[in-house]
């Protein structure tokens, strides 16, 4: 399969297609940190920099056009203004493209809250969109805790050429007659994955506190000092997701909010990780640290070291590792 790749990233779709044989024939991606090191590890491939000035006919031909599409437009933690927000009119760079380009697939991914977004008219305009430019479409909310020690729910959308041979790919894992929430349950393997993901910390990531927990330190979050037991997942990570860790008790600080106490809170999975770092620590031993890029890199299924360095070498600050893995799409 020849693979196109929309808002790229660093590479998640790019090196599961890569994993599994097929060649990647571009790519397209704005943000100069993710562009760099999308860069490093595909240097064969042609990288463009604006969605909105990709030149479809100039393209190669290719099989599948897969991206995570931009979701602040659609995620419940932004404006959800949807189509109204310039971003959430990225995703008709998409239709375009497929529209003059005709691949056999597409493949995209985004946050849950695209369900619910203007009570699922953002949806349903998406697959309106897919039906005027020809393909029929399937999706399925599908949990990345089933692959790595992440609690991280997103959308994957398929669009399958009309008029081409094709078959149903979702739902992924067992096919249950009852509802939805039944099949995630299952989904797929129906076993979570608990592997510890630390091992790469260093006296940069201490802070100073207590005993062996996870901490998620935002000052600005509603939920300052909740603890999470250590047997279990880390949060979603986000796109400054310094703070978490899945083999100790996560708990979030508050620095502002004197009035919040700690409190455990029973769980078994990890919160997402965010873009916005700094949220999450780790006490361990009398310090408290944050997650390490490295551990975040696992928890996204990527190569340690992967996002460190750009494409000529240049070393990559910490803040936009976090940010670069926090929103990637997971690789297993």
């Amino acid at each position: 399969m020849k693979v196109f790749s929309l808002f790229s990233g660093i590479g998640g779709f790019d090196i599961a297609a890569k994993n599994l044989g097929w060649e990647i024939v571009g790519a397209c991606e704005k943000d100069k940190y993710a562009r760099s090191i999308y860069a490093k590890h595909f240097p064969d491939v042609t990288i463009h920099n604006d969605a909105t000035k990709v030149q479809a006919e100039s393209l190669p031909q290719f099989d599948m056009l897969c991206g995570g599409f931009h979701c602040q437009a659609f995620s419940v933690a932004g404006k959800r203004l949807g189509f109204n927000d310039t971003r959430g009119t990225l995703f008709y760079e998409i239709a375009r493209i497929a529209k003059e380009k005709r691949p056999r697939y597409l493949l995209l991914e985004n946050v849950k809250g695209l369900l619910s977004h203007n009570k699922g008219e953002t949806l349903r305009a998406i697959f309106r969109v897919f039906d005027e430019v020809g393909y029929d479409a399937e999706w399925q909310v599908i949990n990345s805790k089933y692959f790595v020690p992440q609690n991280r729910e997103r959308i994957f959308i398929i669009g399958h050429l009309r008029g081409e041979s094709s078959r149903q790919v979702f739902p992924i894992g067992e096919i249950h007659p009852g509802n939805n929430e039944t099949q995630q349950k299952t989904c797929p393997k129906g076993k979570r994955v608990q592997d510890k993901i630390s091992g790469a910390i260093d006296a940069n990531y201490h802070k100073g506190y207590g005993s062996r927990t996870m901490i998620a330190m935002n000052p600005a979050a509603s939920q300052h000092y909740r603890i999470y037991e250590d047997k279990g997942l880390s949060p979603t990570l986000n796109s400054s997701s310094a703070d978490c860790n899945s083999h100790d008790t996560l708990v979030y600080l508050s620095q502002k909010n004197s009035n919040m106490k700690q409190r455990i809170q029973d769980r078994d999975t990890s919160w997402t990780l965010t873009n916005n770092g700094g949220d999450f620590g780790i006490k361990q031993g009398s310090r408290i640290r944050r997650l390490t890029p490295t551990e975040c890199e696992r928890l996204q299924g990527f190569p340690d070291n992967f996002s460190k360095f750009g494409k000529d070498g240049e070393l990559i600050s910490n803040t936009q590792r976090y940010k670069c893995l926090g929103n990637a799409v997971t690789i297993p």
